[in-house]
């Protein structure tokens, strides 16, 4: 047993060695290291820039479109002759070219689109906000996850030293007869049972570093190497109210934003739809000329081809009006779909909100409870960590029995445990709370 007990004792000097040499790994790293590695933010920046590239200036929109065609073509047999434009028989070589231009003058639906791919691009970089404020709520809870296990491995490890202790002493007493040996067996019972308590808390603690590393997708850095940075605990709870909060959030949380131009982009698809009801005035020109050869009349001469080109030319210029007057009830169909749309987006804006304001009074409700609750702990660790001072005092006068002594101790790590929970859980949500009222962790 004795060499059971120095085994323990370097392996937890060579822990406390290991923890010592462990990277302090702060919050803010977390965040930034999430950031820049998740290929989700990278997916949201190319969102914005796929919209920022939709986007086009009204002024460009009117700028003209200009095309040009030509066309090398053989007529065998009767034929159209270009020349004289009556019927020949003939083999006819013809060249075609023409130059086509046109431009909307008058097209109400070049600013309306203009202005909804403007909306657009803001309701893409509110996207990202939002998925990068969802992830930081997400990151902030397996962060505290692990500062409680961290905080609790420290309590255990603690009183471990207590039973080892405890378990010597009751060994030597037994050795020379003033303890009976079923004390031994009850000690050895609660020290395995605080050892096996230990290596779970580790194994959890493993597992949630684990997991905090996987979710800010860091590759080559073991859990073991890393150790988080205490936030503080909070000895006060906010006394701010969950309205108060609310109307806050809803200005700043980027999904209410996000939500609210995803709106205005269904009001601007109504306008863009009942566009179809007007007019639109366009202006067209047109230059060709053509140049052709008789093949089947060797002795037929004909002018040579740029002479051809600058005799053949023709241009044709002129304003369209273009008023739409039936098309199928298309139109009313159209902008009855865009308005239920618009009706369907109104929704899950206030959809948005309502999850919000019940996030925050659920969360505020949570934070309260858990304020009052710590100081009822408080007090009654004060009294655990007396009862069990005293039943320590007695059990080594051999006053009470080691089943009595290990009920003392379990209730005082019982109350340690509940208060300490309480207290990260109460500064976990004053985090939580700040972020969703300011969009921030300051």
């Amino acid at each position: 047993m004795n060499r059971l007990l120095l085994f323990l004792i370097m392996l937890f000097a060579v822990i406390g060695n290991n923890v010592s040499a462990q990277e302090v790994w702060t919050f803010s790293r977390c965040v930034e290291e999430g950031m820049k590695n998740n290929p989700e933010f990278q997916l949201r920046q190319l969102d914005i820039l796929s919209a920022e590239t939709r986007h086009r200036s009204p002024v460009m929109e009117l700028l003209p479109k200009v095309g040009f065609t030509g066309t090398h073509s053989y007529s065998i047999g009767s034929t159209i002759n270009p020349a004289t434009n009556s019927r020949v028989s003939s083999n006819i070589q013809s060249d075609n070219f023409a130059l086509n231009a046109n431009m909307d003058l008058i097209n109400f639906n070049t600013f309306t689109q203009a202005r909804r791919d403007k909306i657009a691009i803001l309701k893409a970089k509110a996207d990202k906000e939002a998925t990068a404020a969802e992830y930081q709520l997400s990151l902030l809870e397996n962060y505290f996850n692990v500062l409680y296990s961290q905080e609790l491995l420290k309590i255990q490890t603690s009183q471990f030293q207590n039973a080892k202790f405890n378990l010597a002493r009751i060994e030597k007493e037994v050795e020379i007869g003033s303890k009976p040996q079923s004390d031994l067996y009850d000690m050895q019972v609660s020290y395995a049972q605080e050892e096996n308590t230990i290596v779970e808390t580790r194994q959890l603690l493993y597992n949630q570093k684990l997991l905090l590393l996987q979710l800010i997708n860091v590759t080559g850095v073991s859990p073991n190497d890393i150790v988080l940075e205490n936030f503080g605990m909070l000895d006060n709870p906010e006394t701010k109210t969950a309205t108060e909060i609310f109307e806050n959030a809803i200005q700043h949380y980027p999904k209410i934003r996000s939500s609210q131009l995803n709106e205005a982009i269904s009001e601007k698809n109504i306008k863009i739809q009942k566009n179809g009801y007007l007019p639109v005035v366009s202006a067209f020109y047109s230059y060709s000329s053509f140049y052709y050869l008789p093949l089947s009349q060797p002795g037929n001469k004909v002018d040579p081809f740029w002479t051809q080109l600058n005799d053949n030319k023709n241009h044709y210029m002129g304003l369209q009006l273009s008023v739409p007057v039936f098309n199928g009830f298309r139109n009313r169909r159209d902008v009855q779909l865009s308005k239920v749309e618009n009706q369907q987006r109104r929704v899950e804006s206030e959809q948005e909100k309502i999850k919000l304001r019940q996030t925050i009074e659920q969360e505020t409700a949570k934070r309260e409870q858990n304020g009052i609750l710590a100081q009822k702990l408080e007090q009654t660790r004060t009294f655990a960590q007396k009862s069990f001072e005293t039943t320590q005092s007695k059990f080594t006068n051999g006053l009470v029995n080691v089943i009595v002594f290990t009920t003392s101790k379990n209730q005082l790590l019982t109350t340690e445990y509940n208060l300490l929970k309480a207290k990260f859980t109460m500064s976990y949500l004053h985090f939580k709370l700040n972020f969703l009222e300011f969009n921030s962790f300051d």
